[in-house]
């Protein structure tokens, strides 16, 4: 069993979560940082990002397959955006406990945060808890925690009300263990909300969904990355009762 922190615990030595003293602690090497904003709805936030991102992705050594994998979770996904939109508008957080799967920079879990849920960040890369704890830090969450956690073979102790997943439909052959994950760790009345831009075929995922005995349902937005129109789903998941 892996330990929970409190995201004030994690950088309690960064003193407000500035990034330059990430950097000097050393939490967000060998990454530099940057700060950019957002606004969710009628939330405006600052958020820290791996700078010059693009560096890290060698496309040529992907094509040939001989190279370790990028830091996805540094991407700030269109999928996580219409996630956190559609969670800030649509969903009364309050009193929930939260577990932001695959967090990233942990854009969802800050917004669940700040309307009022208890928020878990949770992702297999540490680099990617400091960078969502920093970002929690910045924009006044409180109640907050983090988990290192690989959803294949970590279990947790509790559930949750409320469990959220941006763009995390991306390895089918995890499908399976996630569903079970999910159907584990999901409490009696809560749901999962996922988004799914569909960059591969999820289809198998919903038929694993439907085989545990869980309800879902979705609904499509239609979203633009660059100057093409990207549909994203915002999946709904929920025990039958």
């Amino acid at each position: 069993m892996r330990p929970q922190h409190s995201c004030k615990n994690l950088l309690s030595h960064l003193g407000e979560g500035q990034g330059e003293e990430g950097e000097k602690s050393g939490l967000f090497t060998p990454y530099e940082t940057e700060v950019f904003d957002v606004t969710i709805g009628s939330l405006p936030l600052t958020l820290l990002r791996v700078k010059d991102l693009e560096r890290w992705v060698d496309r040529e050594a992907l094509l040939r397959d001989d190279t370790e994998e990028p830091p996805y979770w540094a991407h700030l996904w269109t999928g996580a955006l219409t996630l956190a939109r559609y969670l800030e508008a649509h969903v009364d957080c309050r009193e929930m406990t939260v577990l932001d799967l695959g967090c990233g920079l942990g854009l969802t879990g800050v917004v669940a945060a700040r309307k009022g849920g208890r928020v878990v960040f949770a992702d297999k890369e540490p680099t990617a808890l400091a960078f969502a704890t920093a970002n929690a830090q910045r924009n006044g969450c409180r109640d907050c925690g983090v988990r290192t956690l690989d959803f294949t073979s970590d279990i947790l102790d509790n559930q949750f009300s409320l469990i959220l997943g941006a763009e995390i439909l991306y390895d089918r052959p995890t499908f399976p263990v996630l569903v079970t994950f999910l159907d584990r760790h999901l409490a009696p009345h809560g749901k999962v909300l996922l988004s799914d831009a569909k960059r591969t075929n999820t289809a198998e995922f919903y038929e694993f969904v439907g085989k545990a005995g869980l309800k879902w349902r979705q609904e499509e937005i239609l979203e633009r990355e660059g100057n093409l129109p990207l549909p994203v789903s915002i999946v709904t998941i929920y025990k039958q009762e």
